[in-house]
């Protein structure tokens, strides 16, 4: 049996589309503006019909290949700090989930102050302080240094997820004898698997997108990819066919994850929303 269609389904359809466009539309425009020929970029009346050229991808890639080595570097940094970030953000949500810890409102209030603060205004005691430690240049400066974003967001999604933990299985787990360190581990840890993945993807997209820190942190042998797609604005003009390319091929580690982790995306999304 069939439902009629009425205006409101027709309507409901349009928005949809136009709210898909409006998000998509820039990818797309990106994608067309590095695969087109560089003097039909910004053609007036536009130019919708061209011969595609993957010229733009070949000079970032391959000759000279200036950006090949910047996109190992942003991995290097952002897998770095992700394997840095779990270590210390699950304890201290755990603690601050389960531990009648003073002044506990007040941690999670600095927390959030920390998120709030924009990164530009760190960026000169952060490179003060690598520089006396004499780590101005290396990979492991921005990784120590963006853990000052990445743990204080990683903490506050780790507790809502151990939150929702029911107290019941750590109570009987201590009855037994478990320490707390072995409670998180072999107990917590495997129930809120989604949400500690869901938390290691934001940390990592976070680290690949920071261009702040590696700004003044980075060296030549050590700059990330959007530090290098900055290079593209010269004073004797901007190309962007090689910053659209450079642009596209910074979208493809994030998408990539979510596409093969987007169960754990909707799990740890909802994970404690329903409860029976």
């Amino acid at each position: 049996m069939s439902v009629a269609k009425t205006p409101y389904h027709y309507l409901t359809w349009c928005a949809g589309i136009a709210l898909l466009l409006f998000f998509i539309g820039p990818i797309i425009w990106f994608i067309a503006l590095a695969i087109r020929p560089p003097e039909t970029a910004f053609t007036l009346p536009p130019t919708f019909i061209f011969k595609p050229t993957l010229d733009a991808f070949r000079h970032i890639l391959l000759s000279p290949g200036t950006n090949a080595p910047q996109i190992v570097n942003s991995l290097v940094v952002a897998i770095g700090a992700v394997i840095l970030n779990i270590p210390f953000s699950v304890p201290a949500a755990y603690a601050l989930s389960r531990f009648p810890l003073r002044g506990k409102k007040h941690i999670m209030l600095w927390y959030l102050g920390l998120l709030m603060a924009p990164p530009i205004a760190f960026l000169i005691p952060y490179f003060i302080l690598v520089t006396h430690l004499g780590l101005a240049g290396t990979y492991l400066s921005m990784i120590l240094v963006m853990q000052t974003m990445i743990i204080p967001f990683s903490v506050w999604l780790m507790k809502s997820f151990i939150d929702e933990v029911p107290p019941e299985l750590e109570e009987a787990a201590r009855m037994d004898g478990a320490r707390w360190y072995v409670i998180m581990w072999r107990i917590v840890l495997p129930i809120v698997r989604p949400g500690l993945i869901v938390t290691s993807m934001f940390a990592f997209v976070f680290a690949w997108n920071n261009a702040a820190f590696p700004l003044v942190l980075s060296s030549r042998a050590t700059a990330t990819l959007p530090i290098g797609t900055l290079g593209y604005f010269a004073t004797s003009g901007v190309t962007w066919n090689y910053i659209a390319a450079a642009a596209v091929l910074a979208m493809i580690p994030p998408m990539l994850i979510f596409i093969i982790f987007d169960r754990y995306v909707v799990r740890g999304l909802t994970f404690g929303s329903v409860k029976g």
